[in-house]
């Protein structure tokens, strides 16, 4: 069995190691040594603990950093891994290659649907770890490889994007409690609809979807007249921009 090491404890470490103790042998380290065993113990791997947070690497190593940007310079690496497989947001290809001693490099940006096993995954790097690291992120969802360029926008349609769609199904639970139903029915209806929707979107167009629903002159017409009176498409063109900028 192929060994990874996973350095974090966080929830996406704990939705990778879901995925992947079948199927590699994983060593998980960090700051925390107590947090690390309990880590360890809830998913059964093996920890293996640091001191002075020095992380030594041997050729052959495979190391997927699950910690936030910030916490980056916290580690020390010495020698050198086969590849760094990284998640931090923000963080360049160009960065990871200036602080860790590397033959390969990949960035990865999963999404809070990890947690579920459906996340969407954003890819890049050097393209001889590219069937690996779909096998990696795969393991959580689906994934997708892209150019590094195209990865701020890529975060901020799959990584931050699950917050506006939390927006919108908030919205419309309290538009049904607003205007009559119960609270649990009317979170009840929008979450089976989301669910629903998912699965439609999988065979079809968003426009052949909506085409489907809104007849003429009908209930559904109507409301999508007054989303667009209220620009609601560039308001979601506005938010991923936002997002992109910060990515």
């Amino acid at each position: 069995m192929k060994s990874l090491i996973l350095l974090g404890y966080g929830k996406m470490a704990k939705a990778l190691a879901q995925g992947l103790k079948a199927k590699y042998q994983l060593f998980v380290c960090g700051r925390d040594n107590a947090k690390i065993q309990a880590f360890c113990e809830e998913l059964s791997l093996t920890p293996l603990f640091l001191k002075n947070s020095i992380l030594s690497l041997k050729e052959n190593d495979e190391l997927l950093l699950c910690i936030k940007p910030y916490a980056l310079n916290e580690f020390h690496f010495q020698g050198k891994a086969k590849c760094i497989y990284s998640i931090l947001n923000a963080t360049s290809l160009e960065t990871l290659k200036k602080t860790i001693e590397s033959e390969n490099y990949i960035r990865a940006m999963p999404n809070i649907c990890a947690s579920v096993g459906q996340s969407i995954t954003s890819l890049c790097g050097d393209s001889a770890f590219k069937e690996e690291s779909f096998a990696i992120f795969d393991s959580i969802g689906k994934s997708v490889w892209l150019t590094e360029k195209d990865f701020p926008l890529a975060t901020a349609l799959g990584g931050c994007a699950p917050a506006f769609l939390a927006l919108v199904a908030e919205s419309l639970i309290d538009s049904g409690v607003t205007y009559g139903l119960k609270r649990e029915d009317s979170t009840q209806i929008v979450r089976t609809l989301f669910n629903g929707f998912a699965k439609l979107l999988e065979q079809n167009h968003p426009t052949l979807l909506k085409e489907n629903v809104m007849s003429p002159g009908g209930s559904t017409a109507q409301g999508i007249a007054t989303l667009e009176k209220h620009a609601l498409k560039n308001a979601f063109l506005e938010a991923i921009l936002a997002s992109k900028n910060f990515a």
